[in-house]
Parts: structure tokens; C-alpha cells; sequence
């Protein structure tokens, strides 16, 4: 199917973004620190980088195999009326328009966004002892905000192999410069494994994907992306502002990572059509 000149422009602007290094202050320390787990430990101590990698590796394990997102069809058919999309099932979503799409999903993801800085500012009062708390939450959060944009987009986000995809969009948002071009190649190839036919074999080489060496490395990397966030909170003046800001910070880049990366698709998924 041939596209249209918003769906090109959309194509370029979104090559531009994964060439792009990451911006903001905290991408700056964890692309300038030569080993940013080095940097946490050194600020907060190894039992706290411990600490905050028992609770990340929880909720990975939780997300990918346990938890399941029940799209409520009927909000998100209200959601998409509200913007002009007239569908009468979600299935209609893949052939939408994706200019309005993108339209939708923006006003989403700045929700999330207030949403997550508000319940910074609230944890922040309580600083340090209580932000890993909420960082994993906000982890949770991120996830389930990602899952919603996927399904916007015509995906199910409850596949074994897109809740890798969306793991996948959230480290490259938290992480390096260096992070977010390997994640890039990451997600090529598990779209690859998507790809092939939804066969019992494809699903059980789907949960393998992330095998038990790359989930310790995956909880490595967040754990570290996460307490570079955490060492400002330290400061208790300081905690609710920061903490306010970092919440945000962490939908405002997951939300960008996973808008160009479910617009690509779209628009690869409707070239193949």
C-alpha cells in the first residue's frame, strides 16, 4: 500500500531520531560515566544497587510471563471518536490514519507524564528510603503506558514477544546513547521472530528470547539507568522537585521511544499491505 506524505514525513523524522544521541542530564551522566554501575556504587553503595535489582527483576518477571494488560476496547474506541477515528472495532486500528493516531497517542503519553510527576512529588517527601519504591512503580507504569500505545497502534500488547519489544523500548529510553542503538538492532531482530508464523515452535523460541544471561544483564542496565535518577533524591530539600522531574522525564523519553517506534511499524506494517 502506498504512502501518503505525512506517513513519509513521519519515516524520516523518525530515521532522524535513531541516529540522534540521547539528550537531558541524565543521559549525559550515564554516557560520560565509562561504567555507570561503577558511578551508582560509588554514590549509593552496592546494597542499594543490589536492592533496586531484586525489585526490577521482580517486576520484569512479573510483566513478561505473569501480568497481562486487558485492553478495555470500549475507552479506547471513546478515545479514538475523540479524535476523529470512527471505528467500531479495534482490529479497524491498522488501517486508521496515522496522523490521527499519532495525534492520540501524544495526549497520552503527556497524561502519563503529569500522572508520573505527581506521584514523584508525593514520594519524594518521603526521599531516599522511599524512592525505589517508587521507581519500580514507575517501571510498572511505564510499561502498562507502553502497552496501551501498542495496542493503539494495532498491536497485542499481551504477545509474548511485543512485551520483550516493549522491555526493550524502556531500556533504550533510560539508558545510553549507546543503549538505544543496540536496543534498536534488539528490536529488529525480535520482530523478525514475530514475523514468522504463530506456531506453537515460534511462541516457545518467543519466551525463550530473553533467556536467563540477558535477563541478569537487562536488570543490570535498568537497575543502573534507574539509581541514576535515584542519587539526587538523597538531598531531602531538593527530593520533591527532583523526584517530580525524573518521573517525568522517564514517560516523557519511554513515551517518545515507543511513539517512533509503533510509527515505524505502522507505517512498515501498512507498506507490506
Amino acid at each position: 500500500m502506498q504512502l501518503n506524505e505525512y506517513e513519509i514525513t513521519s519515516l524520516a523524522d523518525i530515521q532522524k531520531w535513531e541516529e540522534q544521541k540521547h539528550e537531558g542530564f541524565h543521559k549525559k551522566v550515564l554516557d560520560i560515566a565509562s561504567k555507570p554501575v561503577d558511578y551508582v556504587v560509588k554514590k549509593l553503595g552496592p546494597d542499594r544497587l543490589k536492592a533496586v535489582e531484586r525489585s526490577v527483576e521482580t517486576a520484569v518477571n512479573s510483566l513478561l510471563y505473569a501480568s497481562t494488560y486487558t485492553v478495555d476496547a470500549e475507552k479506547l474506541i471513546k478515545r479514538a471518536h475523540a479524535h476523529g477515528v470512527m471505528i467500531k472495532d479495534l482490529s479497524e486500528l491498522k488501517t486508521c490514519a496515522l496522523e490521527q493516531l499519532d495525534e492520540c497517542n501524544r495526549k497520552h503519553v503527556r497524561f502519563h507524564e503529569w500522572a508520573s510527576a505527581v506521584q514523584g512529588a508525593v514520594a519524594g517527601l518521603g526521599g531516599a528510603l522511599v524512592a525505589t519504591v517508587d521507581l519500580t512503580a514507575v517501571f510498572t507504569q511505564d510499561f502498562h503506558m507502553i502497552q496501551e500505545i501498542a495496542a493503539c497502534y494495532g498491536y497485542d500488547p499481551n504477545d509474548i514477544v511485543e512485551k520483550q519489544i516493549i522491555l526493550r523500548i524502556i531500556e533504550m529510553a533510560l539508558g545510553s546513547s549507546q543503549i538505544k542503538f543496540e536496543t534498536l538492532r534488539e528490536i529488529e531482530r525480535l520482530k523478525e521472530i514475530q514475523g514468522e508464523a504463530r506456531e506453537k515452535t515460534a511462541t516457545r523460541k518467543g519466551v525463550a528470547v530473553l533467556g536467563a544471561k540477558a535477563l541478569t544483564e537487562y536488570v543490570e542496565q535498568l537497575a543502573t539507568a534507574l539509581l541514576v535518577r535515584l542519587v539526587p533524591r538523597a538531598v531531602p530539600v531538593v527530593s520533591v522537585v527532583v523526584s517530580a522531574h525524573s518521573n517525568h522525564e522517564i514517560m516523557e523519553h519511554s513515551g517518545k521511544a515507543a511513539f517512533m517506534v509503533y510509527r515505524k511499524r505502522f507505517i512498515e506494517r501498512k507498506r507490506e499491505l
